[in-house]
């Protein structure tokens, strides 16, 4: 099943790899316009490369943006403004794992990094997206990757944890700030994935997989899937919501 993103121009970050790569090309596929950010050169060169064998380059375009910089991720989306003309969603992808330790052994530089990403970098991208779709004055989207750990917490990843449950919040609270504008804004909440990120943590999948009750891991095909419908506009009153697609971790 596809979705009608036709005319849509949507910015993706973290589309260098994993999810936002699948995300970014999906919405592509779909018919939106589509910008993908990230840190890495070389995995974004792969992902226009995906989006050429696609047939979709000439609607895609990457770029390099660190979201820890207010600056950068501003510039990025005046380039998706003034390549394509407009905005429509944001999808704030972007973000950091962590290697699991104990609590205690937690060094306050992890914590203020991933806090930095996660916390600060969204922030930054959704403050980015909002003016611009504010000042278009004709609504919009705004979409949160979280984590399945954001609602049921797993140990020994604190700072992960706490930053992806502040994005929830914040997620709830843009919902209903942002509702009048007819800017709607949701958190997509992935369970255990098949990214780069889980598979290059030796051992992490095996661990994960008792905890999770369909016993399988979710593909990144699912949740560009998802977005794609949440973008589409066929539920315009869809807001404020956690969108989990997680095979029943969180139900458990």
């Amino acid at each position: 099943m596809s979705y009608d993103l036709s005319g849509k121009v949507v910015l993706v970050t973290g589309a260098e790899t994993g999810i936002g790569r699948a995300i970014a090309l999906r919405a592509a596929r779909d018919g939106a316009s589509v910008t993908g950010g990230g840190l890495n050169a070389e995995g974004l060169e792969e992902t226009m490369a995906l989006a050429r064998e696609a047939g979709v380059a000439e609607r895609f375009m990457t770029m390099p943006v660190d979201i820890r910089d207010a600056d950068q991720v501003q510039k990025i989306f005046d380039e998706t403004v003034a390549r394509f003309g407009r905005l429509d969603a944001a999808v704030a992808n972007a973000g950091v794992m962590v290697q699991r330790r104990p609590f205690v052994e937690s060094t306050h530089e992890e914590w203020h990094h991933v806090v930095d990403v996660n916390l600060h970098g969204t922030f930054h991208t959704l403050q980015a997206a909002t003016r611009i779709l504010r000042k278009q004055g004709q609504g919009g989207d705004l979409l949160v990757t979280t984590s399945s750990n954001a609602v049921r917490p797993g140990p020994q990843a604190s700072s992960y944890v706490a930053t992806k449950g502040a994005i929830h919040h914040m997620v709830r609270a843009l919902a209903v700030e942002l509702a009048p504008e007819k800017i709607r804004v949701n958190a997509i909440v992935p369970g255990l994935t098949l990214t780069p990120g889980t598979q290059n943590r030796p051992g992490h999948i095996e661990r994960s997989l008792p905890n999770v009750p369909m016993g399988e891991v979710v593909m990144p095909e699912e949740i560009d899937a998802l977005i794609s419908f949440a973008l589409s506009g066929e539920a315009p009153h869809l807001t404020g919501t956690d969108l989990k697609i997680d095979a029943g971790r969180t139900s458990a």
